[in-house]
């Protein structure tokens, strides 16, 4: 997913940023590389209290499992709609691992990989008290259709959605189910490595079938979870507090959901991130979701070391190239764009809690695997773009109008304009930026994007930003129409591996590469995050999940 919380980070002075990542390092940032020993339970006083007050921004798109597809949206539902299968409440890799939710036990899945059969647990209920049915399955992922959920295209494998995707009528005819048994069986039309993955996401949470197929942020459904959401204001407080069934539905069987420490979360919607930070280092709130303005980082790493985590999600910062318009359909030019971009100025732009890049995955993935193909050259650039025919062409370079992100397209149109063009940036509102460049009539030829993976496996990237079959005339993911037939069909064949091994990841890390041999886009950072806690918090129960990052239930006062 594209992550909305869109930094307010400028540019500081580069040894204070390259302490305070040092700093970062030497208290346990959660990266895949620390070393991130603690359990769910962590090392810290694991018992219940009253109240977890939260400062967070204001990027929250919906509190309804269907239809949410941000960072902020997730890290609250995730301890509240529980799918079938989910992960584990841990730091580091291991919280990559898939376990049963509401199943019984993981799938059973057939020779040919076409057909997952779970068993729901007896005994479940909502939060309201309905008994849970097999058959909410099938009408949670017949509601994401009805709703237009973004992650309908995570089922489009699933035997009958496309033909359901465009009636809306009757029942997808690859998911059968039974009540009495609790058996639910899912078909697909080829195996799909990742499918588990996908029946792990939010978008699969079961709710209950009578849930109306609208916005149900404002009156959120009923919940499976150990905890419930309360209320919800857009834009300037949610509650979220225990659900008074989860006793009984962790008695069923549930055990790799923790009990969750805080009786109740209130979420404080803030715009302003050096109010969260002073609200939070005050004690009037616990925690601040937000990134501390650079002009106190000093501050932070002098005062307040023990009281902050420096982290990194798997996360991707790129420019995309239109494939489908001029200039960028020739790829002497696109990768003329990678020569010219000095990923250190671009580090630097993002306040140096960065690392550069030039590949498609994160270095937090096994199949990551760094090359260097386009070690900056400005030399070399010119003379592809000279050898092109395009210079004196004119240039729209798009971003959205929040954070830091701006400076990095500003960054981008000087250095287009230094290859000979006509370039200029075209700045648009955040809430309507990414539906306006996933719009082929909009034509976007070059701009910002960011990837926050919706879960970790190399298919959630190569898949969904990639694949060439994949691009859609709305809502596409793949900003650079990228279609190469042979990255299309090496997606194809990876994506029927159902089992991640040290071959398999060699493959993921050669796609990778050839991706970017074709330039399919111009990756430059990996960002680097800070949580922020008030003293009276014990970050001995600090977990930051490889896919949720910072684990709200989990947390422990002093």
């Amino acid at each position: 997913m594209t992550r909305s919380q869109r930094w307010t980070w400028l540019l500081s002075v580069g040894a204070l940023i390259a302490g305070f990542a040092l700093l970062g390092a030497a208290c346990g940032g959660k990266s895949k590389s620390a070393s991130n020993k603690p359990s769910s339970s962590g090392g810290g006083k694991n018992q219940p209290f009253a109240n977890f007050r939260i400062a967070y921004d204001t990027g929250t798109d919906y509190l309804d499992p269907g239809l949410s597809y941000t960072v902020e949206g997730w890290s609250i539902m995730w301890n509240v709609y529980l799918p079938l299968l989910g992960y584990k409440h841990v730091n580091g890799p291991d919280g990559a691992t898939i376990v049963p939710y509401l199943a019984k036990a993981m799938p059973k899945i057939s020779s040919d990989g076409k057909t997952y059969t779970l068993t729901l647990r007896k005994g479940l209920k909502y939060s309201d008290g309905t008994p849970v049915k097999a058959s909410d399955f099938r009408a949670t992922i017949e509601r994401d259709y009805k709703v237009d959920s973004p992650g309908v295209g995570f089922f489009s494998n699933v035997v009958g959605a496309d033909a359901f995707s465009k009636t809306k009528k009757g029942h997808i005819t690859g998911i059968t189910t039974n009540d009495k048994t609790g058996q639910i069986t899912i078909k697909l039309t080829q195996p799909q490595g990742d499918f588990q993955n996908i029946l792990a996401t939010e978008f699969a949470a079961l709710l209950p079938p009578a849930t109306p197929a609208k916005d149900q942020s404002p009156h959120p459904a009923a919940a499976t979870g150990p905890y419930m959401i309360q209320s919800y204001k857009a834009n300037k407080l949610a509650v979220v507090v225990r659900n008074p069934q989860w006793k009984s539905n962790k008695a069923t069987g549930i055990s790799e959901v923790p009990n969750g420490n805080p009786d109740k979360m209130t979420i404080d919607i803030l715009g302003d991130p050096g109010v969260a930070l002073t609200r939070t280092l005050k004690g009037q709130d616990d925690y601040d979701f937000q990134q501390p303005p650079p002009d106190r980082l000093g501050t932070l790493q002098s005062k307040y070391s023990n009281q902050t985590k420096v982290y990194t999600p798997a996360n991707t910062y790129y420019f995309f190239m239109n494939n489908r318009v001029k200039p960028f359909d020739d790829v002497r030019v696109r990768q003329a764009v990678n020569y010219a971009i000095n990923r250190q100025a671009l580090v630097r732009v993002y306040g140096g809690l960065a690392n550069p890049t030039e590949n498609v995955l994160p270095p937090t993935y096994p199949q990551y695997k760094k090359h260097n193909l386009y070690p900056y050259n400005l030399a070399k650039a010119k003379k592809l773009i000279a050898a092109a025919g395009v210079k004196g062409m004119s240039i729209t370079v798009w971003n959205h109008d929040r954070g830091q992100d701006p400076k990095a397209t500003e960054y981008l149109t000087s250095v287009l304009n230094s290859l000979g063009f006509k370039a200029k940036d075209k700045i648009i509102n955040s809430s309507v930026y990414w539906t306006t460049i996933g719009n082929q009539t909009t034509k976007a030829q070059i701009g910002f994007a960011d990837w926050f993976q919706d879960y970790p496996h190399p298919l959630d990237w190569f898949d969904v930003l990639l694949n060439g079959t994949r691009i859609t005339p709305t809502h596409n993911n793949n900003y650079s129409n990228f279609d190469d037939k042979a990255v299309n069909a090496k997606i194809a064949s990876l994506k029927k591996q159902t089992n991640l091994s040290s071959s398999v990841n060699a493959q993921w890390a050669a796609l990778d590469k050839q991706a970017m041999q074709q330039a399919a886009w111009a990756p430059f950072i990996n960002r680097q995050f800070v949580d922020t806690f008030n003293s009276d918090i014990d970050l001995g129960c600090y977990v930051n999940h490889v896919l949720y990052q910072f684990d709200f239930a989990t947390i422990c006062h002093k």
